[in-house]
């Protein structure tokens, strides 16, 4: 569309002029057919694109971790995963039966995060504590622990602990603790927080303590 609009101006000696000014107008045309179809076809290409890349990247990080591969093509390298995983798979069934079907009595961490205090009952185990727990092994864990007793006064005199799997088991003895049983639960509810804590600030662990 096209317009015209007369504009007056007054000066101060009384003189008055008129400006004509033609305005032109334009609107864009919607995208035909045949262009927006280019466009989906590029997002597509693109979102495409993103998905090869990551799996290209998966893959190279199995070819970092995978031990004695020598081919690295992907059917070579998705066939040596599988070999891995049922070879885990046969060794995890292997320790549980160790374990003789006990977890209690199990030396090995299991798969789930769990933490257990026990009171000494006998006249030689007075003001022992036995703290066991299970969780993801990371660094600085124990010195976490340790740091926790020694605010609650106690005082570790055994410590036994397992690695396997990138998950740890831990039991210690603690004798020190005051306050009786409002001491202990004092002391588990310091050490879920150490134990519960995630590897990565803002990133949540899939398990929680039971």
């Amino acid at each position: 569309k096209s317009g015209t609009c007369t504009i007056q101006n007054r000066y101060p000696q009384g003189v008055t002029s008129t400006n004509t000014i033609n305005h032109k107008y334009s609107f864009s045309k919607p995208k035909s057919k045949a262009e927006a179809k280019q466009v989906a076809a590029k997002k597509h290409s693109e979102a495409e694109r993103r998905r090869r890349m990551r799996i290209n990247g998966q893959y190279a990080t199995l070819r970092d971790i995978l031990p004695n591969l020598v081919k690295m093509d992907k059917a070579t390298v998705l066939a040596e995963t599988v070999r891995q995983v049922r070879e885990l798979r046969k060794t995890v069934s292997d320790l549980e039966g160790v374990c003789g079907g006990s977890s209690k009595d199990c030396v090995f961490p299991g798969g789930a995060d769990k933490l257990s205090l026990e009171k000494g009952d006998g006249d030689d185990d007075k003001g022992l504590v036995k703290v066991t727990f299970s969780c993801e092994d990371r660094p600085g864990l124990i010195s976490a622990v340790a740091r926790t007793l020694r605010s609650m006064k106690g005082r570790v005199v055994k410590f036994e602990m397992v690695t396997l799997g990138g998950r740890t088991k831990s039991v210690l003895w603690v004798q020190g603790l005051s306050g009786g049983n409002e001491g202990v639960g004092m002391l588990r509810r310091a050490l879920k927080v150490v134990i519960d804590r995630p590897n990565f600030p803002g990133i949540s662990k899939r398990s929680r303590l039971t």
